[in-house]
């Protein structure tokens, strides 16, 4: 799903390095067009990846700036063709091209290893010669002044595309995952930053060693959140910039689906605990017995409809199922389409913004509690009030 789609995933990057002052739009339309989609229909080809336009995912030539550019936005997307051939489709092939071999061949009583090399990507090629590409996309959003790029889709092997491809495309950048380490860093003060470099359990700068050393961070930002919404403290303040107001209240809690991890005997236990919840025994109960939260359902609202919801990944802050205030554009026969959908654009991307504003508060006002002298304090809280919930 794109970002503009009623619900969407977005994964946060962070690009480092300046692009020209001048001539912007032309120098990043003619390295877009170095590595746009080329189409495999007419082709056996297996797959083809490249960019798109971020309003028509045929067109590769980004001939208008009003097509790339969006005030200070970059929006264009990743586009992924590839053929899949069923694993008992492509047996039966084979079979029929090694049952024509033999026949052809009567001094043979099976066809030899390297012949069925040849007769296996033979099949392939008759198969994906009669097979039509499946297309993938993922939008990108890159805001140049922030350095903040919004990427539609949390499939690893995605990720992994976009990112070998924006490397190539823009050599002079550098593209770096937003951890929850770096995410906290943006929130909070300078006192707060020796507090939490200290708590940093990552030996290097790296994106994936910062995450994979501190999964604490999430899992004790989802446990407090929890601990919130059972104790019905789920009222919040705008803390961070961004397009809503400082000190506007809004509510934050934990609802509808929690994903639990833990490691016994037998290796990694999952339990999903699904459904609107009343005080979350299953949950608490897990948490008991050593469990931590690493997905959750959180919800987001600062009343009169104006309500977000997305799936917290603990483990690297990523949304999952994005959904903003429901857009309701007003029809009118005479409006220009394209008028139209720009102004649908800025709308969803004003709607993007605030949850992110909301989830930044969110996360500075944990970490004024996680970081202060008084989060021991606070832990045996939340241990007590899940031993309570499990009891009861």
């Amino acid at each position: 799903m794109g970002l503009l789609a009623p619900a969407s995933a977005v994964c946060h990057f962070e690009v480092i390095g300046n692009l020209p002052a001048e001539s912007k739009y032309q120098v990043i339309s003619e390295q877009l067009q170095n590595d746009c989609f080329r189409s495999i229909d007419n082709s056996v080809d297996e797959y083809s990846c490249g960019w798109v336009e971020f309003d028509d995912h045929d067109a590769t030539s980004f001939s208008e700036e009003r097509q790339l550019c969006r005030e200070q936005s970059l929006c264009f997307s990743l586009r992924e063709d590839r053929r899949k051939i069923p694993s008992a489709l492509l047996k039966r092939e084979i079979k029929r091209l090694s049952d024509s071999f033999l026949a052809a061949h009567p001094n043979f009583n099976r066809v030899p290893k390297q012949e069925r090399e040849a007769i296996r990507d033979q099949a392939s090629s008759l198969l994906f010669a009669r097979t039509l590409p499946v297309p993938s996309i993922a939008d990108i959003i890159w805001d140049t002044d922030s350095g903040l790029l919004r990427f539609s889709s949390l499939s690893q092997k995605k990720i992994d595309c976009f990112q070998g491809l924006f490397h190539q495309s823009f050599p002079d950048l550098r593209l770096c995952l937003l951890t929850p380490i770096s995410r906290a860093r943006q929130v909070v003060t300078p006192e707060q930053t020796t507090r939490l470099e200290a708590l940093n359990q990552a030996s290097s700068e790296s994106p994936l060693a910062e995450i994979e050393a501190n999964t604490w961070l999430g899992e004790d930002f989802l446990s407090w959140l929890l601990y919130r919404s059972l104790n019905s403290d789920s009222r919040y303040k705008v803390n961070t910039q961004g397009p809503l107001l400082a000190k506007q209240p809004f509510s934050a809690w934990l609802d509808n689906r929690l994903l639990l991890l833990g490691t016994g005997p037998e290796g990694e236990q999952k339990i999903s605990v699904a459904g609107p919840q009343d005080r979350f025994a299953e949950a608490c109960s897990a948490l008991c017995n050593g469990k931590q939260i690493t997905e959750a359902t959180l919800h987001m609202s600062l009343g009169d409809d104006l309500n977000w919801k997305l799936t917290l990944k603990g483990e690297r802050f990523s949304f999952g199922g994005f959904r903003t205030p429901m857009i309701k554009p007003e029809k009118d026969p005479e409006d220009d389409p394209a008028a139209e959908a720009e102004a649908a654009f800025y709308t969803k991307l004003a709607a993007i913004e605030e949850g992110e504003q909301l989830f930044s508060s969110l996360l500075k006002f944990f970490l004024e509690q996680r970081l202060s002298e008084t989060w021991t304090a606070t832990e045996k809280n939340i241990a007590a009030c899940f031993n309570k919930v499990q009891e009861n």
